[in-house]
Protein backbone atom coordinates (compact mmCIF):
# COMPACT_ATOMS: atom_id res chain seq x y z
CA UNK A 1 0.00 0.00 0.00
CA UNK A 2 1.44 3.34 -0.97
CA UNK A 3 0.90 6.68 0.67
CA UNK A 4 1.28 10.28 -0.43
CA UNK A 5 4.26 10.86 1.87
CA UNK A 6 6.04 8.95 4.65
CA UNK A 7 3.98 10.76 7.28
CA UNK A 8 0.97 8.71 6.29
CA UNK A 9 0.87 5.39 8.09
CA UNK A 10 1.32 2.37 5.90
CA UNK A 11 0.04 -1.15 6.45
CA UNK A 12 3.01 -3.47 6.82
CA UNK A 13 2.59 -7.24 6.68
CA UNK A 14 3.24 -8.77 10.13
CA UNK A 15 3.70 -12.43 10.99
CA UNK A 16 1.07 -12.30 13.69
CA UNK A 17 -1.47 -11.06 11.12
CA UNK A 18 -1.04 -13.97 8.72
CA UNK A 19 -3.61 -16.15 10.50
CA UNK A 20 -6.46 -15.43 12.89
CA UNK A 21 -7.87 -17.47 15.78
CA UNK A 22 -11.29 -17.33 14.14
CA UNK A 23 -12.54 -15.80 10.91
CA UNK A 24 -12.89 -12.02 11.01
CA UNK A 25 -16.53 -11.16 10.38
CA UNK A 26 -16.79 -8.44 7.74
CA UNK A 27 -19.84 -6.61 6.41
CA UNK A 28 -19.54 -4.72 3.14
CA UNK A 29 -22.22 -2.05 2.58
CA UNK A 30 -23.05 -0.23 -0.65
CA UNK A 31 -26.12 1.58 -2.01
CA UNK A 32 -26.94 -0.73 -4.89
CA UNK A 33 -24.83 -2.89 -7.17
CA UNK A 34 -25.22 -0.73 -10.27
CA UNK A 35 -22.70 -1.07 -13.11
CA UNK A 36 -19.63 0.97 -12.28
CA UNK A 37 -16.19 0.95 -10.73
CA UNK A 38 -17.30 0.85 -7.08
CA UNK A 39 -19.51 -2.17 -7.75
CA UNK A 40 -16.63 -3.95 -9.52
CA UNK A 41 -14.39 -3.38 -6.52
CA UNK A 42 -17.02 -4.56 -4.04
CA UNK A 43 -17.78 -7.72 -6.02
CA UNK A 44 -14.08 -8.53 -6.39
CA UNK A 45 -13.39 -8.02 -2.68
CA UNK A 46 -16.45 -10.02 -1.67
CA UNK A 47 -15.88 -12.92 -4.06
CA UNK A 48 -12.20 -13.32 -3.14
CA UNK A 49 -12.33 -12.71 0.61
CA UNK A 50 -15.50 -14.72 1.19
CA UNK A 51 -13.51 -17.78 0.05
CA UNK A 52 -10.57 -16.95 2.36
CA UNK A 53 -10.47 -18.98 5.60
CA UNK A 54 -9.51 -15.91 7.65
CA UNK A 55 -12.72 -14.06 6.80
CA UNK A 56 -16.47 -14.52 7.06
CA UNK A 57 -17.68 -11.86 4.68
CA UNK A 58 -21.24 -10.74 3.94
CA UNK A 59 -22.65 -8.02 1.69
CA UNK A 60 -25.48 -5.57 2.39
CA UNK A 61 -26.71 -3.65 -0.63
CA UNK A 62 -29.63 -1.44 -1.45
CA UNK A 63 -31.79 -1.60 -4.57
CA UNK A 64 -30.02 -0.57 -7.75
CA UNK A 65 -30.76 3.10 -8.64
CA UNK A 66 -33.34 3.71 -11.38
CA UNK A 67 -31.81 4.08 -14.82
CA UNK A 68 -28.67 2.12 -13.90
CA UNK A 69 -27.77 -1.41 -14.95
CA UNK A 70 -28.37 -3.71 -11.97
CA UNK A 71 -25.59 -6.24 -11.32
CA UNK A 72 -27.02 -7.73 -8.12
CA UNK A 73 -27.42 -11.06 -9.90
CA UNK A 74 -23.62 -11.26 -10.18
CA UNK A 75 -23.32 -11.26 -6.39
CA UNK A 76 -25.54 -14.33 -6.24
CA UNK A 77 -23.74 -15.97 -9.16
CA UNK A 78 -20.42 -15.48 -7.33
CA UNK A 79 -21.81 -17.15 -4.22
CA UNK A 80 -21.57 -14.01 -2.09
CA UNK A 81 -23.78 -13.98 1.02
CA UNK A 82 -25.89 -10.97 -0.01
CA UNK A 83 -28.69 -9.16 1.79
CA UNK A 84 -30.90 -6.56 0.11
CA UNK A 85 -31.73 -3.64 2.43
CA UNK A 86 -34.62 -1.71 0.86
CA UNK A 87 -33.90 1.46 2.87
CA UNK A 88 -30.29 1.65 1.66
CA UNK A 89 -31.01 3.95 -1.29
CA UNK A 90 -28.54 6.11 -3.20
CA UNK A 91 -30.42 9.32 -2.42
CA UNK A 92 -30.61 11.86 0.37
CA UNK A 93 -34.03 11.11 1.88
CA UNK A 94 -33.83 11.84 5.63
CA UNK A 95 -36.55 9.47 6.82
CA UNK A 96 -35.42 6.64 4.54
CA UNK A 97 -31.79 7.27 5.46
CA UNK A 98 -32.58 7.12 9.16
CA UNK A 99 -34.42 3.86 8.59
CA UNK A 100 -31.31 2.57 6.79
CA UNK A 101 -29.20 3.43 9.85
CA UNK A 102 -31.59 1.43 12.05
CA UNK A 103 -31.75 -1.48 9.58
CA UNK A 104 -27.97 -1.69 9.23
CA UNK A 105 -27.44 -1.35 12.98
CA UNK A 106 -29.70 -4.34 13.54
CA UNK A 107 -27.82 -6.35 10.90
CA UNK A 108 -24.45 -5.44 12.42
CA UNK A 109 -25.54 -6.39 15.95
CA UNK A 110 -27.14 -9.65 14.84
CA UNK A 111 -24.09 -10.56 12.74
CA UNK A 112 -21.58 -9.59 15.44
CA UNK A 113 -19.34 -8.10 12.77
CA UNK A 114 -15.74 -7.19 13.59
CA UNK A 115 -15.38 -4.90 10.55
CA UNK A 116 -17.90 -2.77 8.67
CA UNK A 117 -16.56 -1.60 5.30
CA UNK A 118 -18.69 1.02 3.52
CA UNK A 119 -18.69 2.06 -0.13
CA UNK A 120 -20.39 4.99 -1.93
CA UNK A 121 -21.36 8.30 -0.35
CA UNK A 122 -24.81 7.56 1.12
CA UNK A 123 -23.88 4.08 2.34
CA UNK A 124 -20.72 5.65 3.71
CA UNK A 125 -22.76 7.95 5.94
CA UNK A 126 -25.57 5.65 7.07
CA UNK A 127 -23.26 2.65 7.31
CA UNK A 128 -20.74 4.42 9.54
CA UNK A 129 -23.47 5.83 11.76
CA UNK A 130 -25.00 2.37 12.06
CA UNK A 131 -21.62 0.83 12.87
CA UNK A 132 -21.05 3.45 15.55
CA UNK A 133 -24.49 2.82 17.05
CA UNK A 134 -23.76 -0.93 17.05
CA UNK A 135 -20.35 -0.43 18.69
CA UNK A 136 -18.56 -2.18 15.82
CA UNK A 137 -14.83 -2.11 16.69
CA UNK A 138 -13.52 -1.39 13.16
CA UNK A 139 -15.14 0.90 10.59
CA UNK A 140 -13.54 1.32 7.16
CA UNK A 141 -14.78 3.68 4.47
CA UNK A 142 -13.70 3.21 0.84
CA UNK A 143 -13.40 6.47 -1.10
CA UNK A 144 -14.21 5.89 -4.77
CA UNK A 145 -13.78 9.61 -5.40
CA UNK A 146 -15.20 12.18 -3.00
CA UNK A 147 -18.88 13.13 -3.50
CA UNK A 148 -17.79 16.78 -3.40
CA UNK A 149 -17.07 18.35 -6.79
CA UNK A 150 -17.38 21.58 -8.75
CA UNK A 151 -20.45 20.45 -10.67
CA UNK A 152 -22.71 20.40 -7.59
CA UNK A 153 -24.49 23.32 -5.92
CA UNK A 154 -22.91 25.21 -3.04
CA UNK A 155 -25.60 23.92 -0.67
CA UNK A 156 -25.01 20.31 -1.70
CA UNK A 157 -21.24 20.73 -1.35
CA UNK A 158 -21.62 22.13 2.15
CA UNK A 159 -24.01 19.34 3.18
CA UNK A 160 -21.71 16.55 1.98
CA UNK A 161 -18.67 18.26 3.48
CA UNK A 162 -20.32 18.52 6.90
CA UNK A 163 -21.51 14.91 6.78
CA UNK A 164 -18.08 13.60 5.75
CA UNK A 165 -16.34 15.56 8.51
CA UNK A 166 -18.83 14.27 11.06
CA UNK A 167 -18.58 10.65 9.96
CA UNK A 168 -14.77 10.84 9.91
CA UNK A 169 -14.94 10.84 13.73
CA UNK A 170 -16.30 7.31 13.60
CA UNK A 171 -14.05 6.02 10.83
CA UNK A 172 -11.15 3.79 11.85
CA UNK A 173 -9.52 3.99 8.43
CA UNK A 174 -10.19 5.48 5.01
CA UNK A 175 -9.17 3.53 1.94
CA UNK A 176 -8.36 5.97 -0.86
CA UNK A 177 -7.99 4.77 -4.44
CA UNK A 178 -5.80 7.68 -5.55
CA UNK A 179 -3.27 10.08 -4.10
CA UNK A 180 -5.44 13.03 -5.03
CA UNK A 181 -8.30 11.64 -2.96
CA UNK A 182 -6.05 11.74 0.10
CA UNK A 183 -4.93 15.27 -0.66
CA UNK A 184 -8.52 16.38 -1.16
CA UNK A 185 -9.72 14.72 2.01
CA UNK A 186 -7.09 16.48 4.10
CA UNK A 187 -7.73 19.79 2.34
CA UNK A 188 -11.44 19.40 3.12
CA UNK A 189 -10.64 18.80 6.78
CA UNK A 190 -11.94 15.23 6.63
CA UNK A 191 -10.03 13.01 9.03
CA UNK A 192 -6.31 13.12 9.75
CA UNK A 193 -3.32 11.88 7.77
CA UNK A 194 -2.86 8.68 9.77
CA UNK A 195 -6.40 7.59 8.97
CA UNK A 196 -5.74 7.32 5.22
CA UNK A 197 -4.36 4.29 3.40
CA UNK A 198 -3.88 4.19 -0.36
CA UNK A 199 -4.98 0.97 -2.04
CA UNK A 200 -5.30 1.16 -5.81
CA UNK A 201 -8.19 -0.55 -7.56
CA UNK A 202 -7.32 -3.82 -9.23
CA UNK A 203 -8.69 -5.96 -12.04
CA UNK A 204 -8.26 -9.41 -13.56
CA UNK A 205 -5.45 -8.39 -15.91
CA UNK A 206 -5.45 -11.54 -18.03
CA UNK A 207 -9.13 -11.10 -18.87
CA UNK A 208 -8.25 -8.10 -21.05
CA UNK A 209 -5.27 -9.69 -22.76
CA UNK A 210 -7.08 -12.52 -24.53
CA UNK A 211 -6.99 -12.61 -28.35
CA UNK A 212 -10.26 -11.93 -30.17
CA UNK A 213 -11.54 -12.31 -33.71
CA UNK A 214 -11.45 -8.63 -34.66
CA UNK A 215 -13.46 -9.05 -37.85
CA UNK A 216 -16.21 -10.90 -36.00
CA UNK A 217 -16.36 -8.34 -33.18
CA UNK A 218 -16.48 -5.44 -35.66
CA UNK A 219 -19.30 -7.11 -37.59
CA UNK A 220 -21.22 -7.78 -34.37
CA UNK A 221 -20.92 -4.15 -33.25
CA UNK A 222 -21.88 -2.80 -36.66
CA UNK A 223 -18.69 -0.84 -37.25
CA UNK A 224 -16.68 -0.63 -40.44
CA UNK A 225 -14.44 -3.64 -41.17
CA UNK A 226 -11.41 -1.37 -41.50
CA UNK A 227 -10.37 1.94 -40.04
CA UNK A 228 -9.33 2.97 -36.56
CA UNK A 229 -11.53 2.95 -33.49
CA UNK A 230 -11.56 5.26 -30.47
CA UNK A 231 -13.60 4.05 -27.53
CA UNK A 232 -14.94 5.48 -24.30
CA UNK A 233 -16.06 3.05 -21.59
CA UNK A 234 -18.33 4.78 -19.09
CA UNK A 235 -21.85 5.66 -18.04
CA UNK A 236 -23.75 8.30 -19.97
CA UNK A 237 -24.17 10.66 -17.04
CA UNK A 238 -22.94 13.97 -15.67
CA UNK A 239 -19.81 12.52 -14.10
CA UNK A 240 -18.53 10.79 -17.24
CA UNK A 241 -19.46 13.82 -19.39
CA UNK A 242 -20.02 11.94 -22.69
CA UNK A 243 -21.11 15.11 -24.54
CA UNK A 244 -17.53 16.37 -24.51
CA UNK A 245 -16.38 13.04 -25.95
CA UNK A 246 -18.84 13.55 -28.82
CA UNK A 247 -17.62 17.13 -29.35
CA UNK A 248 -14.07 15.78 -29.42
CA UNK A 249 -15.06 13.22 -32.07
CA UNK A 250 -16.52 15.98 -34.24
CA UNK A 251 -13.18 17.80 -34.19
CA UNK A 252 -11.15 14.67 -34.90
CA UNK A 253 -13.13 13.59 -37.97
CA UNK A 254 -12.54 16.98 -39.57
CA UNK A 255 -8.86 16.05 -39.95
CA UNK A 256 -8.94 12.25 -39.90
CA UNK A 257 -11.77 10.59 -41.78
CA UNK A 258 -10.86 6.91 -41.37
CA UNK A 259 -11.97 6.59 -37.73
CA UNK A 260 -15.08 5.68 -35.78
CA UNK A 261 -15.96 6.32 -32.14
CA UNK A 262 -17.61 3.87 -29.75
CA UNK A 263 -19.42 4.81 -26.55
CA UNK A 264 -19.82 1.77 -24.31
CA UNK A 265 -22.27 2.47 -21.50
CA UNK A 266 -25.76 3.74 -20.81
CA UNK A 267 -27.41 6.29 -18.60
CA UNK A 268 -29.66 9.35 -18.33
CA UNK A 269 -27.69 11.40 -20.87
CA UNK A 270 -28.28 8.97 -23.72
CA UNK A 271 -31.07 11.11 -25.31
CA UNK A 272 -28.81 14.19 -25.08
CA UNK A 273 -25.99 12.21 -26.70
CA UNK A 274 -28.26 11.12 -29.53
CA UNK A 275 -29.38 14.70 -30.12
CA UNK A 276 -25.83 16.03 -30.19
CA UNK A 277 -24.69 13.29 -32.57
CA UNK A 278 -27.52 14.22 -34.94
CA UNK A 279 -26.86 17.94 -34.58
CA UNK A 280 -23.17 17.46 -35.45
CA UNK A 281 -24.05 15.02 -38.23
CA UNK A 282 -21.90 12.29 -36.72
CA UNK A 283 -24.34 9.39 -37.14
CA UNK A 284 -21.95 7.37 -39.35
CA UNK A 285 -19.01 8.04 -37.06
CA UNK A 286 -20.28 7.32 -33.54
CA UNK A 287 -21.90 4.17 -32.21
CA UNK A 288 -23.74 4.14 -28.88
CA UNK A 289 -23.36 0.54 -27.79
CA UNK A 290 -25.19 0.77 -24.45
CA UNK A 291 -24.19 -1.31 -21.47
CA UNK A 292 -22.01 -4.28 -22.41
CA UNK A 293 -20.74 -7.12 -20.25
CA UNK A 294 -18.09 -8.03 -22.83
CA UNK A 295 -15.78 -5.02 -22.66
CA UNK A 296 -12.86 -7.48 -22.66
CA UNK A 297 -13.82 -8.38 -26.27
CA UNK A 298 -14.19 -4.75 -27.36
CA UNK A 299 -11.00 -3.21 -25.97
CA UNK A 300 -8.62 -5.30 -28.14
CA UNK A 301 -10.12 -3.92 -31.36
CA UNK A 302 -9.69 -0.27 -30.29
CA UNK A 303 -6.80 1.90 -31.40
CA UNK A 304 -6.96 3.96 -28.21
CA UNK A 305 -9.35 4.94 -25.44
CA UNK A 306 -10.58 8.30 -24.16
CA UNK A 307 -12.44 9.42 -21.06
CA UNK A 308 -13.99 12.86 -20.57
CA UNK A 309 -14.93 12.52 -16.88
CA UNK A 310 -15.29 15.59 -14.68
CA UNK A 311 -14.41 13.77 -11.44
CA UNK A 312 -13.15 10.30 -10.64
CA UNK A 313 -11.58 8.13 -7.99
CA UNK A 314 -9.50 5.69 -9.99
CA UNK A 315 -11.43 4.59 -13.09
CA UNK A 316 -11.58 0.85 -13.68
CA UNK A 317 -11.83 1.75 -17.39
CA UNK A 318 -8.25 3.07 -17.24
CA UNK A 319 -6.94 -0.18 -15.80
CA UNK A 320 -8.81 -2.28 -18.35
CA UNK A 321 -7.50 -0.19 -21.25
CA UNK A 322 -3.94 -0.38 -19.94
CA UNK A 323 -4.13 -4.15 -19.51
CA UNK A 324 -5.33 -4.41 -23.12
CA UNK A 325 -2.34 -2.30 -24.22
CA UNK A 326 -4.28 0.80 -25.26
CA UNK A 327 -3.12 4.42 -24.78
CA UNK A 328 -5.48 6.68 -22.84
CA UNK A 329 -6.43 10.30 -23.55
CA UNK A 330 -8.36 11.65 -20.58
CA UNK A 331 -9.24 14.65 -18.49
CA UNK A 332 -6.81 15.54 -15.72
CA UNK A 333 -9.10 14.89 -12.77
CA UNK A 334 -8.48 13.30 -9.38
CA UNK A 335 -6.81 9.90 -9.77
CA UNK A 336 -6.08 10.15 -13.49
CA UNK A 337 -2.44 11.11 -12.92
CA UNK A 338 -1.92 8.06 -10.65
CA UNK A 339 -2.51 5.89 -13.71
CA UNK A 340 -1.88 7.88 -16.89
CA UNK A 341 1.71 9.07 -17.30
CA UNK A 342 1.45 12.05 -19.60
CA UNK A 343 3.36 11.39 -22.82
CA UNK A 344 4.28 7.80 -21.81
CA UNK A 345 1.02 5.87 -21.46
CA UNK A 346 -1.33 8.53 -22.81
CA UNK A 347 -2.20 12.19 -22.39
CA UNK A 348 -4.07 14.27 -19.84
CA UNK A 349 -5.95 17.46 -20.67
CA UNK A 350 -7.97 19.99 -18.64
CA UNK A 351 -11.71 19.22 -18.35
CA UNK A 352 -14.07 20.80 -20.88
CA UNK A 353 -11.33 21.16 -23.51
CA UNK A 354 -12.45 18.99 -26.46
CA UNK A 355 -9.97 20.72 -28.78
CA UNK A 356 -7.01 19.64 -26.66
CA UNK A 357 -8.33 16.12 -26.34
CA UNK A 358 -8.89 15.97 -30.10
CA UNK A 359 -5.32 17.15 -30.78
CA UNK A 360 -3.84 14.30 -28.72
CA UNK A 361 -6.16 11.73 -30.29
CA UNK A 362 -5.12 12.94 -33.73
CA UNK A 363 -1.45 12.67 -32.78
CA UNK A 364 -1.95 9.01 -31.90
CA UNK A 365 -4.13 8.19 -34.93
CA UNK A 366 -1.55 9.71 -37.27
CA UNK A 367 1.48 7.99 -35.73
CA UNK A 368 1.07 4.22 -35.45
CA UNK A 369 4.52 3.47 -33.93
CA UNK A 370 4.03 6.14 -31.26
CA UNK A 371 0.54 4.88 -30.46
CA UNK A 372 1.81 1.30 -30.19
CA UNK A 373 4.70 2.38 -27.97
CA UNK A 374 2.39 4.12 -25.50
CA UNK A 375 0.14 1.09 -25.47
CA UNK A 376 3.03 -1.24 -24.65
CA UNK A 377 4.20 0.93 -21.77
CA UNK A 378 0.61 1.12 -20.49
CA UNK A 379 0.32 -2.67 -20.53
CA UNK A 380 3.61 -3.07 -18.66
CA UNK A 381 2.49 -0.58 -16.03
CA UNK A 382 -0.89 -2.28 -15.63
CA UNK A 383 0.73 -5.23 -13.83
CA UNK A 384 0.74 -3.08 -10.70
CA UNK A 385 -3.08 -2.93 -10.71
CA UNK A 386 -3.98 -6.59 -10.27
CA UNK A 387 -7.05 -7.71 -8.35
CA UNK A 388 -4.83 -10.04 -6.32
CA UNK A 389 -2.77 -7.09 -5.09
CA UNK A 390 -5.87 -5.07 -4.18
CA UNK A 391 -7.57 -7.93 -2.33
CA UNK A 392 -4.39 -8.89 -0.51
CA UNK A 393 -3.85 -5.34 0.73
CA UNK A 394 -7.43 -4.98 1.93
CA UNK A 395 -7.21 -8.32 3.74
CA UNK A 396 -4.02 -7.23 5.49
CA UNK A 397 -5.67 -3.98 6.49
CA UNK A 398 -8.63 -5.84 8.03
CA UNK A 399 -6.23 -8.00 10.03
CA UNK A 400 -4.14 -5.09 11.25
CA UNK A 401 -7.14 -3.04 12.37
CA UNK A 402 -8.87 -6.07 13.94
CA UNK A 403 -5.72 -6.95 15.92
CA UNK A 404 -5.35 -3.35 17.10
CA UNK A 405 -9.01 -3.29 18.19
CA UNK A 406 -8.56 -6.52 20.15
CA UNK A 407 -5.44 -5.16 21.87
CA UNK A 408 -7.34 -1.99 22.77
CA UNK A 409 -10.25 -3.98 24.18
CA UNK A 410 -7.87 -5.95 26.40
CA UNK A 411 -6.04 -2.83 27.57
CA UNK A 412 -9.26 -0.86 28.17
CA UNK A 413 -11.98 -3.39 29.06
Amino acid sequence: MELVNPAYRNVQPKERLCTTARPIRVLLAITGLAAGGATNVVLDLASHLSRHPDFALHLATGPSPAGRTDLTNLAYDLGINTRIVSSLVNQVKPLTNLRAVADLRRIIVQGAYDVVHTHSSVAGVVGRLAARAANCPVVVHHIHGWPIHQEMSTQARLFYLLMERFCARYTTRFIAVSRQDIRKGLAYGIGSAEKFTLIYNGIDLQKFRQPVDENAVRAELGVEPHGKLVGMIGRLDQQKNPLDFIRTAALVVQDYADVQFLLVGDGPLRPACERLIEELQLQPKIRLLGYRNDVARILPILTLTALSSLWEGLPIAFLEAMSAGKPIVANQVDGASDVVIDGETGFLVPPHQPAQMAAHILALLQNDPFCHQLGQVAQQRSTYFSVQRMVGQVGLLYKELHAAAQEYAVAYP
